[in-house]
C-alpha cells in the first residue's frame, strides 16, 4: 500500500533481535519491525511505536519504545486506570464529587469519551500528583511519571509507548482492576469519539477500545493514539506516539501495516467521518458554555467535535462553530459499533 520494500536499516531504528522480554525476535517480527522502521524513515515527525499480539504466538514490534515522551491526552489512560482503582477500593463512588462540582462519573466519561481536558485536571488533582506517580512506579511503569515543579504543581508529563501497551495488556488481562472495572473502561475506550488514527485504518467491523492525544508543542505536533484491537485471528495492542511535527497520517500508516501483517488484507477500511456526533434532540448552539443561542438545531443534525469543556462541546455544524451541552447528543451511527456514551 505505502510502496514499502523490506530492507536492513544501517543505524537509525535498527530492529531488535531480542524481544524486550529476553525471546529471541521471530524472521516475522524482524520483517515487521524493518517494514515500520523504514515507512517512519521518510515520515515528517518522529515516532515511538510499540505492537503486541495477546496470544500464543505473541508477535511484537519495539521501535524506540522506552524512549520517554510526551504523550498528550493518551496520559489520561492513567487517570482514569486510578480513578477506577478508588471506586474498586470503596474509597470513591461513581456520584463522588469533583473540584468543579461534576461527579467522578460524569467526568471519566467525558475525560475519555470526548478527551476532557478540564474534568482530566479534575481527576488529577483529586488523585493528587504523587499518588499518582506512586501508582504507575508501583504497578511497573518505570518511565511513566507526572513531571513537578518545585512547589509540588504540575508542569508537564511523560510515559513510553511500552508502558502504555504494558498498561492496556494488564487492562486486558484483568490485572489491572477487577471484571466489573475492567469492563467499564473498556466500554469507555470503545465508546470514544477520536477514530482518526489507528482504528481508520482497520477494516470497517474491526472492534477497537482507543485513546488518542494531539498537543501543538514549540517543537511541532504531538500525534499518538493507543488502541486494544479485536482482530479476526488474534487481539493486539498497538501503540504509537509522534513528535516534532508527526502527523495522524503518519499513525494511522503503522496502523495499516501492522494489521496486514498480523490479521490480513484490509477489503475496506473504516474511514470514520469526520461527524462524529448527532443530536438527540432539539438543542441549541451557542457562542460559549451557557452562553447565547446562535441556531437552534433539530434533533438528528450531524456535529464534528473539536473539543470539550467539561461537557461543554465545542462544534461545527455546517459552516457555523459554537458550543451544545453534551447530553443532547450521542454517537452518530458509524460511532456506534461497540460502545454508547
Amino acid at each position: 500500500m505505502f510502496g514499502l520494500k523490506v530492507a536492513t536499516l544501517l543505524g537509525l531504528l535498527v530492529p531488535l533481535a531480542f524481544t524486550p522480554n529476553g525471546a529471541a525476535a521471530t524472521d516475522e517480527e524482524n520483517s515487521l519491525n524493518e517494514q515500520v522502521a523504514e515507512y517512519l524513515k521518510a515520515k515528517p515527525g518522529t515516532y515511538s511505536v510499540t505492537a503486541l499480539e495477546l496470544s500464543t504466538t505473541r508477535r511484537e514490534v519495539h521501535i524506540r519504545d522506552n524512549t520517554q515522551v510526551d504523550p498528550a491526552s493518551i496520559f489520561k489512560l492513567y487517570y482514569a486506570g486510578f480513578a477506577l482503582e478508588k471506586i474498586q477500593q470503596g474509597k470513591w463512588n461513581f456520584s463522588t464529587k469533583l473540584a468543579s462540582n461534576y461527579s467522578v462519573q460524569t467526568c471519566l466519561k467525558l475525560m475519555i469519551s470526548y478527551s476532557d481536558n478540564d474534568c482530566a485536571v479534575d481527576i488529577r488533582q483529586k488523585l493528587g500528583l504523587a499518588y499518582i506517580n506512586s501508582r504507575l512506579k508501583a504497578i511497573g511503569l518505570s518511565n511513566s511519571h507526572v513531571v513537578m515543579n518545585s512547589r509540588g504543581e504540575y508542569l508537564t508529563k511523560h510515559t513510553t509507548t511500552a508502558d502504555v501497551a504494558k498498561f492496556l495488556e494488564s487492562l486486558h488481562s484483568g490485572g489491572l482492576l477487577n471484571p466489573t472495572q475492567t469492563s467499564r473502561f473498556k466500554d469507555l475506550l470503545k465508546g470514544q469519539v477520536w477514530r482518526a488514527r489507528i482504528s481508520s485504518a482497520l477494516p470497517v467491523g474491526t472492534v477497537v477500545g482507543s485513546k488518542s492525544g494531539q498537543l501543538q508543542t514549540n517543537t511541532g505536533m504531538i500525534e499518538g493514539d493507543s488502541a486494544i484491537i479485536f482482530g479476526p485471528t488474534s487481539t493486539y495492542i498497538l501503540v504509537v506516539i509522534g513528535g516534532s511535527g508527526a502527523t495522524g497520517a503518519v499513525v494511522r500508516g503503522v496502523s495499516d501495516l501492522v494489521y496486514r501483517s498480523w490479521q490480513g488484507p484490509v477489503s475496506r477500511a473504516s474511514n470514520y467521518p469526520s461527524a462524529q456526533m448527532v443530536t438527540t434532540t432539539k438543542t441549541y448552539l451557542r457562542t460559549r458554555p451557557g452562553g447565547s443561542v446562535i441556531r437552534t438545531l433539530n434533533s438528528g443534525t450531524s456535529l464534528t467535535l473539536d473539543w470539550s469543556e467539561r461537557g461543554w462541546l465545542y462544534v461545527k455544524v455546517g459552516s457555523r462553530k459554537g458550543y451544545v451541552y453534551q447530553n443532547t447528543v450521542g454517537l452518530s451511527n458509524r460511532y456506534l459499533r461497540w460502545g454508547a456514551l
